[in-house]
């Protein structure tokens, strides 16, 4: 009881964190990175080590549990919940290598590790090991981490060409200062570049076997190691987009209170009928979009405690799920965002920040709602995915 205890109190930590974060989210965004204080706060409320197996100190935090965390979290910011979010979904993925490479970076209890999935890079056979070459982009929380695992292509059996993924550490790679966009600046999600990398044979995962929970460690016995990939990294990266939303509303019900509505009558936006609808709408998208994840979320806590192996077409429908919700929740903040008034465009204004953040998040290829829907769409039909993905 005292472990399912302390896993409760992580949703309730991160809250406490809001108002740090909610403080530091502009530095964040001016210095491209998350702010070190508020990382230290991270670590302090347990967030960086719910992925974590239990034996090195995590918390093995269940899928709603995650989902929740992150969402307290981009209450405050969302480009620290973005990089908590690939900490730990990295970390996850850390706790599928072999149990003596899992001793050798877990041994350190504030080590931290971020992933990326596209094979942009090639790795070649060498001795023991590999040799990677290539340049991978959007290594969100890059400047705060130790480690780091990158898919390449490699050719394992002769003449059959696979992803596979190879766990690196920082100091052997180069972190490239390209990350300027329009949101989720502090994220630090640099490019990254190695050249002729040396990686053991055991620092090496295939991409079919994450997928098909064959890299399980026997050791790691706990619910959400039992969890599919897709559908653990998609909810993981849907947990942001419901916290922003929640930020937005609670900023302009704020800002909403004794202010005019320009060229009306209405000397106080709240006494005005248009702002009932408008709040009453954004309401309900954001609690639509919340039923679609977390009926999702606890379909994936239900299904690892159970052992339970997914459907193709269920698998399609949490990507769609968590697409179309994304879609509802950026509605939701746009709308928002409107209601605020010109005096809100102010570039430093918060709700300036959380629209881009959620603007640029909503524009991540797992979370853009046409390509979910695609694949549950074909699913229905009785065809194939088109996606590798899945």
């Amino acid at each position: 009881m005292e472990i399912e205890s302390s896993r409760s109190e992580l949703a309730e930590r991160a809250a406490g964190l809001v108002p740090l974060l909610r403080e530091r989210a502009l530095r964040a965004n001016d210095e491209r990175r998350v702010v070190p204080e508020c990382l230290a706060a991270l670590r302090g409320a347990g967030a960086l080590r719910m992925s974590r197996p239990a034996r090195f100190g995590g918390h093995e935090a269940g899928a709603r549990t995650k989902t929740e965390v992150f969402g307290e979290i981009a209450r405050g910011c969302g480009s620290t919940a973005w990089v908590t979010t690939l900490h730990e979904d990295a970390a996850w993925l850390a706790s599928m290598l072999p149990d003596a490479v899992q001793e050798e970076v877990f041994s350190d209890p504030d080590t931290l590790f971020t992933a990326t999935l596209i094979p942009t890079a090639k790795a070649e056979r060498r001795g023991d090991g590999f040799v990677v070459n290539g340049r991978w982009p959007f290594n969100t929380g890059c400047l705060e981490a130790d480690y780091v695992i990158e898919p390449a292509i490699t050719d394992l059996a002769g003449g059959a060409p696979e992803v596979c993924l190879f766990l690196m550490p920082y100091a052997e790679l180069t972190i490239e200062d390209d990350w300027f966009p329009t949101g989720l600046r502090g994220t630090g999600s640099n490019s990254v570049t190695g050249k002729d990398v040396f990686v053991r044979r055991e620092r090496m995962l295939r991409l079919a076997d994450v997928k098909s929970g064959a890299a399980r460690s026997a050791r790691n016995t706990a619910a959400v190691h039992r969890m599919p990939l897709q559908p653990y990294i998609l909810t993981s990266g849907g947990a942001t987009l419901p916290g922003l939303a929640r930020a937005a509303f609670e900023l302009v019900s704020e800002r909403i209170v004794g202010r005019a509505i320009t060229y009306t009558l209405y000397a106080d936006r709240t006494q005005a009928p248009v702002t009932h609808l408008q709040l009453a709408e954004a309401a309900m998208k954001m609690r639509s979009a919340d039923l679609l994840l977390f009926d999702t979320v606890d379909r994936i806590d239900r299904y690892a405690t159970e052992d339970r192996a997914w459907t193709d077409e269920e698998k399609t429908l949490c990507w769609a799920s968590v697409g179309y919700g994304s879609r509802l929740y950026l509605e939701a903040i746009e709308s928002l965002r409107l209601m605020s008034g010109a005096s809100a465009l102010d570039d430093r204004s918060p709700i300036q920040l959380v629209a881009k953040n959620a603007a640029a998040l909503a524009s991540h290829a797992m979370l853009v709602p046409t390509t979910g829907l695609e694949q549950y769409g074909r699913a229905l039909c009785g065809l194939a995915p088109t996606s590798p993905f899945l």
